[in-house]
Formats: C-alpha cells, structure tokens, sequence
C-alpha cells in the first residue's frame, strides 16, 4: 500500500503556467510535520511512503533531510519512499540523500518531449534534461517512471506520436497520463480568459491520450493512472481543460470502442454481433454510462457479450458464419485516424 503525501510547489524554482498557487514555502514548519504525522498515524501496519508534488531535486540537502526526518519516527512501518520531481537539478548529494532514505521508485515530470511547449509551460528544464536524468537514476538503482499530459498549447499529433516514441524508448517501471486543465489563480488561466488559448475539445483529450496509453501498453509499459483525483484538484477552480473523475475508465473505454469499430469495418460486420471477452473488459465494452453501445447502435451494430477465460484486452467477434479474433491494440491505427481527423 502506498500512502500518499502532497507537498504542493515545495522546492520549485519556477511555477508552471498550469500549476496552481497554494504553496508550502517552508519544509521547516510544524504544521507540514504534523500533517505528516497525522496521514501516517491513521494507516495501519506498513506502508510505502509517495512523496507527490513540487520539485523533490530543487531542495538543498539540509531542507531534504529535514523532510526525511519528519517520517523518522514511523521508519519501522516504511518500507520505502517513492518520489515525484522534475529531472533538475541533478544534485548527487540528494541522489545520496535519496538512496540513504530507501527512495526505491522516481517519477520524473515531462509533459511533453517538445522543448518549444515545455518553455512556454516554464517547466525549466528541456527534454534532453529528462534522458539524462532517467539515464542517470537507472544507473543509480532507482527505478524510473514518468508523468505525460495531453491537451496542452499548440500540442499537434507529432508531439503525441514522440511522447510515445520517448516512453517506448525510455523503458520507464511505468508511466501516469495526466490531462490538461485550466485552474483558476494560474498564468495560464489568465491566458485562457484573455481568449489566447483555447483548449481542445474532450474527445481529443481522450483519443491523444487512447494512443499514448495503447503505444506504452504495446511496448509493455503499465499506465498506472489517467486523469487527476478530487485531493489532486479543487474542483471549484477548474475553468477549463478535460477534467472528468472517470477519465481512466473513459479511455480504457475508448481503446476498446476504437478495437472493437476496427475489426468491424475490417470484415464488414454488422447487425447483431456477440463479443466474447474476459468479464473485466465488460465495462470497456459497454462505456462510460453505456456510451460506447450507444455508439456501435449509430453504427448499426447491437452489441450483445459473453465472458471467458480470455486473456484480458483481447476479444473474438461473432456474426453469422464468421469469427474474428481481436485485441485492443486494433484501436492503435484508427487512433491515429481519428487525431488526424
């Protein structure tokens, strides 16, 4: 089990325009360690500690060991500390501090591979930054995982096809999809309200992410998580962007509609077709409030299901005489399509 713990903004040189402003200035406050001492005395037996938010790397040593110290007294229920940051500074001091403190797992900020959006979003680091920091952790021990996002300024198919690209040849332990959205308090807010930037529309939000996420998963990296949870957003202040709680389930949802509309356009099937599959796809299958039936009875197809042993993500179409075997990597071309489009 992995206890969360949010340090907003903490050891940020520069604020990204999308991030919000409630920011911990000082590691050195005692409400921070009371808050702390707090998450974790309400969990029981062990537990791995992640340490979200902020900028773990742009903490001196002595202001790091300040934090490490505020778990000290639960060391004995740790089994370890996963951290979130952006890849700079690469400071070896805190890579020892890390190791020392038993950081296991880093995930590293990038939400794109293009240098132009990254300067725009001020992340204050470029994408080479990020190679040289997973090239480094790696050798160091941890492991590396990385966080994306979709729905960004001026984003186009090529930023999406190299962020695949780059986690495909990153290798990362996993990978997290986050969504753009527009808070309330932020530069980019501001840029939204004045009407210079317009965010693209949910459905693309949804299909970019469909083809990072189908791409990872091809190359046999995991996404953990798409889409941010109520204590990652004040919902309130969200004024723009794909926010949805059931983004996950949305383009799991998605990649199975796009698998499944393949296969059916392939071999021209239509009518009444049977689905055979695994029982945990059924939700896929049917989508988000039964949206994808929906979708497939537009499309003159009434879908009706039957479970399995299949292995998950895979499926078999039935109608008439003919039986199609499919995986949800079928979706992978009529993503691309639909982007395009």
């Amino acid at each position: 089990m992995i206890v969360p713990i949010f340090l907003p903004h903490l050891g940020c040189g520069e604020r990204c325009t999308y991030c919000d402003q409630d920011i911990i200035t000082d590691i050195g406050e005692v409400n921070l360690e009371a808050r702390i001492a707090g998450v974790l005395a309400s969990r029981k037996g062990s537990f791995e500690v992640g340490l979200y938010g902020g900028n773990i790397f742009g903490l001196t040593p002595p202001v790091l060991r300040r934090l490490f110290s505020c778990f000290y007294s639960e060391k004995h229920r740790i089994t370890g500390f996963r951290i979130s940051t952006k890849p700079v500074p690469l400071n070896p001091e805190v890579i020892e501090i890390l190791k020392g403190n038993r950081v296991a797992i880093i995930e590293l900020g990038i939400p794109t591979f293009n240098d132009t959006t990254l300067n725009v979003l001020n992340r204050g680091h470029t994408a080479e930054d990020l190679r040289r920091a997973v090239s480094v952790l790696k050798s160091e021990g941890f492991g590396v995982a990385l966080q994306v996002m979709t729905g960004l300024p001026d984003e186009t198919m090529a930023d999406i096809r190299e962020t695949a690209e780059n986690i495909v040849c990153l290798a990362p332990s996993y990978i997290r999809i986050y969504p753009l959205v527009v808070l309330a308090g932020t530069r980019l807010a501001d840029t939204f309200t004045a009407r210079r930037f317009e965010p693209i529309f949910f459905e693309e939000v949804v299909e970019r992410t469909v083809f990072i996420y189908l791409a990872a998963l091809k190359a046999g990296v995991k996404t953990v998580k798409m889409g941010l949870t109520d204590n990652e957003v004040i919902k309130e202040r969200i004024i723009g962007g794909s926010y949805h709680p059931a983004f996950g389930s949305i383009v799991k949802s998605t990649a199975f509609y796009l698998a499944v509309m393949a296969n059916l356009s392939k071999h021209s099937l239509h009518g009444e077709v049977l689905v055979t599959l695994n029982g945990r796809d059924i939700p896929h299958l049917i989508g988000h409030k039964r949206a994808n039936l929906k979708r497939f009875r537009e499309r003159g197809v009434l879908i009706t299901w039957e479970t399995s042993e299949r292995p998950p993500d895979t499926f078999v179409l039935a109608c008439g005489n003919k039986a199609i075997d499919g995986d949800i990597f079928d979706g992978l071309d009529p993503a691309v399509s639909a982007i395009d489009g």
